[in-house]
């Protein structure tokens, strides 16, 4: 479906799948150098997760970078 690579180099992969059963999922798949965590989401769950993370953004993006040191 999607593939594309984030800030520090993790590569994310979106994939549309059916399991066993016959219902369709949606494969996320994080890689970040050697390492990778494979997760399937049914519909529901995929819309929260989506929407927690649009709000996240919508909610971030105005804000400006903070300045000085960072503890």
């Amino acid at each position: 479906m999607e593939q594309f690579t984030a800030p520090f180099g993790q590569t994310i992969e979106l994939r549309h799948v059916f399991h066993d059963s016959g219902i369709g999922l949606l494969r996320l798949i994080l890689r970040e150098g050697g390492r990778y965590q494979v997760i399937d989401l049914d519909p529901g769950t995929a819309y929260r997760w989506g929407q927690a993370m649009v709000d996240w953004a919508v909610s971030n993006q105005q804000k400006p970078p903070p300045e000085g040191p960072q503890d």
